[in-house]
């Protein structure tokens, strides 16, 4: 018994090689058997609006409707299939049941205006248009390209676009070249002004051969220089030690304590008068504090 995540699988598979036939199928058995779930419904009216067949896409998308009135995503799917259809009234009244599921006002006016162009209705569309653009403040870019559209009808200038603060980015990168393609991919042109071309690489060295030229640019040769005629032979041979004369530490030693107690010595002989003189100096000192304690200034007095 086949399970709805096998089924999925099959679909993903067949839409991925580009089989919407086998997708188609699959999603139509799928959804007659489950019939409670309508996501298999809405993945196969979206199979059927990559294969041209609106009409059909619109009818299971109504029935989802019916069923899941909550599903956005095929209020909108059925609103466009209606405006590619030709139902304009529809259409209108589908984008604007989409607001009240979540749908963005930019989107729903920009739905609701085209609806009314395909009625030949064009100045009703600019109003709506216009309004909600300068209620948006001129940055939503949907509108500005609806109103570039249909001002030749209204003979109106557009408004200009407000880019500073506009939320969406470009997404157009197609132009801009990432990384760096693998040389040995057949689609390299080899043309004149390619990248191949000016670097001087042919079709039948780079691609044929399987041989990519930089593989052995620096592959050292027996005498040590490379395709770039650099020489590496220094770095073969390892670098030789260099033998630094050994000193004698405990000569350098002995001869520094030499000379500083041949200093010492010095300053003591040199230094003797001096500490002579210094002594009888302080041997002065003391007597004469020794005599001036003993002297008493009342022994002059009589004794009672």
């Amino acid at each position: 018994m086949t399970s709805p995540e096998e089924v999925l699988a099959t679909v993903r598979k067949a839409m991925s090689s580009g089989d919407l036939e086998s997708a188609e199928s699959a999603l139509r058995d799928a959804r007659k058997r489950w019939k409670k779930e309508p996501e298999f419904a809405v993945r196969h009216a979206n199979v059927l609006v990559k294969q041209g067949k609106h009409g059909q896409a619109l009818k299971v998308y109504r029935k989802v409707m019916k069923k899941s009135p909550e599903r956005l995503d095929a209020c909108i799917g059925a609103a466009e299939c209606a405006i590619q259809t030709g139902k304009g009234k529809l259409a209108e009244k589908l984008y604007s049941r989409g607001i009240g599921l979540g749908l963005s006002l930019d989107d729903a006016t920009l739905g609701i205006a085209r609806s009314l162009v395909i009625r030949s209705q064009h100045h009703l569309a600019w109003e709506k248009a216009i309004v909600q653009f300068k209620s948006s403040g001129n940055k939503s870019k949907v509108l500005h390209g609806l109103l570039k559209e249909i001002s030749p009808q209204t003979g109106i200038s557009v408004p200009s676009l407000d880019q500073f603060d506009t939320a969406i980015i470009d997404t157009n990168i197609e132009s801009v070249r990432r990384g760096k393609p693998d040389p040995r991919l057949a689609e390299n042109t080899f043309a004149a002004g390619s990248f191949e071309a000016m670097a001087g690489v042919d079709r039948a060295t780079l691609v044929e051969s399987g041989e990519l030229p930089t593989d052995d640019l620096l592959d050292v040769t027996g005498s040590g220089g490379t395709s770039l005629g650099i020489d590496l032979s220094a770095l073969q041979n390892p670098p030789e030690e260099s033998h630094s004369p050994q000193v004698d530490i405990s000569s350098q030693i002995q001869n520094v304590e030499n000379n500083d107690v041949q200093d010492v010595v010095d300053i003591d002989i040199n230094g003797g008068p001096e500490s002579a003189d210094d002594s009888s100096e302080e041997s002065a000192e003391p007597q004469s504090e020794v005599r001036s304690t003993n002297e008493d200034p009342f022994d002059d007095w009589p004794d009672i």
